[in-house]
């Protein structure tokens, strides 16, 4: 199975990291609707107005997905969201079920990589905590959205497009 597009970085363009569960899969939203987008993949709880809002986000960032779904997220879930395969980070074989594997990624991926970060999530952790913290010492712009009450809607988009600007 293809893990996703190779990661390409462009100096003028932001980096979004999107998780899935609680994200975009907002099991915590009485809002959303119950979606199937793949028979051997459980049902989403999805908002409307995500494919928009994906479509959005996608012309002003790259998204990567970092989500423990891995490449799962590209076979079908990520045309269902109007979207094709995006590149994504995961753990390494060593960090497999660490708690704080998406920080450890997140920091091994961009550690030479001057340009934005935003990372939508539901559950960071302290290690991604610093990670951020240790980049905006550094001078690069970084944003770590929690959205554990909302999940990605209307109004968290229209702040990462404001951010993107």
């Amino acid at each position: 199975m293809t893990a996703g597009p190779p990661l390409v970085l462009d100096a003028h363009r932001p980096v979004l990291l999107l998780d899935i569960d609680g994200v975009i899969n907002v099991f915590q939203c009485s809002l959303a609707r119950e979606t199937e987008v793949a028979p051997y993949l459980p049902a989403f709880k999805l908002l409307p107005g995500l494919n928009d809002w994906l479509a959005q986000l996608d012309q002003a960032y790259t998204l990567v997905w970092c989500s423990h779904w891995g490449a799962l997220v590209n076979l079908d879930a990520a045309a269902a969201w109007g979207l094709g395969p995006r590149p994504l980070i995961e753990a390494l074989p060593e960090e497999d079920g660490h708690p704080d594997w998406k920080a450890l990624a997140a920091r091994r991926t961009f550690a030479d990589w001057a340009g934005p970060v935003a990372w939508v999530e539901d559950a960071f952790t302290p290690e991604a905590h610093a990670w951020a913290a240790e980049r905006l010492r550094a001078g690069r712009r970084t944003w770590l959205v929690d959205v554990r009450e909302t999940g990605l809607n209307e109004e968290v988009t229209q702040l990462l497009l404001e951010w993107a600007a």
